[in-house]
């Protein structure tokens, strides 16, 4: 991959200057000074978007907000506009972008190189292992962290030359490595395996936060409390349909994604996927234009590697299209035919009308403000 390869599409706005980098050193400068990292995560199609500068502007006393960026299914132009929006709205901030592997090798490709051209804070991967993105990351002077859900995992990234990890527990929302693996005991062995700066995700709530600190974590990663805001571009019936749930809302499905286990809200969608109904892909041109998805006119868009899509595999007679049910989702905001990924963290969410959601920089005030009380609370358990 050159990373000196111009963009194929025109942008309005000019390359602008390089991000801080969110490297080793920078983040146990941030530890040392007595504050985390309150990491906000990528999520899947169109579902993140607008979201990563407004938590990256964060800079409070005890936590900095870092944004991500998802690349999943994204032309050149909109990724890199995505990355400026989020800079412009955080200027100085850590903004970072998210790539899976399991995703088409040469988009995955494409989106590290736009990455690292655009001078991110970091590129978290995760959906897979790559070798090569860390060189690649290594080469063009980003920061690299890998999404793990093993110590052993762990302990490979830290030799291969990783900067930071995000350990994703059981409990996240969409692909769940190991579905009985639950974040604490995670924490614990990742923790066990590596001496790297460590990110606790999966599942995450604002009570969490302080617990998972305590227990040694550099930062916390939360994505459904985010989804469930004011900010964002994602459609508004995509946020209602994570609020008032409970655990009879909460669905795992086996995904076209290598017959993965996934967590979803139960719909209608994943009620017929439970009844092995099956969803072959439709035509993307409403949403991509005509020139389709990177020059893919076809209703399918092969947005993954083809060894790893059932759907594909089995000659769509198997499984579903995962980006006609995604975007449908966060695009359409369709309730019955939309898959909504989430975490288990989506039956504590409290508001229950859109029209309730705090602001990005208000869910995050929230956090610090009850930091500051439970440590009060210590101080004060502590002069006793």
């Amino acid at each position: 991959m050159s990373t000196s390869q111009s963009a194929a599409a025109p942008l309005t706005d000019a390359t602008p200057d390089r991000c801080p980098r969110l490297d080793r050193a920078a983040i146990e400068s941030i530890v040392a000074s007595g504050r985390r990292l309150l990491v906000q995560g990528g999520m899947g199609i169109h579902a993140s978007d607008g979201l990563a500068g407004k938590v990256a502007a964060h800079r409070g006393a005890r936590l900095v907000g870092v944004g991500t960026v998802s690349a999943v299914v994204k032309s050149e132009e909109h990724l890199r506009r995505e990355i400026r929006r989020a800079r412009r709205e955080a200027p100085g901030g850590f903004v970072g972008v998210n790539l899976m592997a399991a995703i088409n090798k040469a988009d995955f490709e494409s989106s590290a190189r736009i990455a690292i051209e655009e001078g991110v804070s970091f590129i978290v991967q995760g959906a897979g292992i790559s070798r090569e993105i860390i060189r690649w990351c290594r080469d063009g002077g980003v920061p690299f962290a890998g999404i793990v859900s093993s110590g052993r995992l762990s302990a490979m990234y830290e030799k291969w030359g990783a900067d930071f990890l995000v350990a994703e527990g059981a409990e996240a929302g969409g692909h769940i490595g190991d579905i009985g693996h639950p974040l604490p005991a995670l924490l614990t062995e990742v923790l066990g395996a590596t001496s790297l700066p460590v990110v606790a995700a999966g599942g995450v709530t604002a009570d969490d936060v302080a617990r998972f600190l305590a227990g040694g974590a550099a930062g916390v990663q939360l994505a459904t409390r985010f989804l469930a805001c004011s900010d964002g571009d994602v459609h508004d019936a995509f946020k209602a349909m994570h609020l008032g749930k409970g655990e009879k809302d909460v669905a795992i499905i086996t995904s076209c994604v290598k017959g993965m286990k996934a967590r979803a809200v139960k719909n209608a969608f994943t009620d017929a996927l439970a009844r092995g109904e099956v969803f072959p892909p439709k035509s993307k041109s409403w949403y991509f234009g005509p020139m389709g998805y990177q020059g893919r006119r076809k209703a399918c868009i092969e947005c993954l590697a083809a060894e790893l899509c059932v759907c594909r595999a089995s000659g769509f007679k198997e499984s579903f299209c995962i980006t006609d049910a995604l975007l449908a989702a966060a695009v359409t905001g369709d309730v019955e035919k939309g898959l909504f990924y989430t975490g288990q963290s989506l039956t504590r969410i409290g508001e229950r009308k859109v029209s309730e959601l705090p602001t990005a920089e208000e869910i995050l005030d929230s956090i610090e403000s009850r930091l500051a009380q439970e440590e009060g609370l210590a101080r004060g358990a502590n002069t006793h």
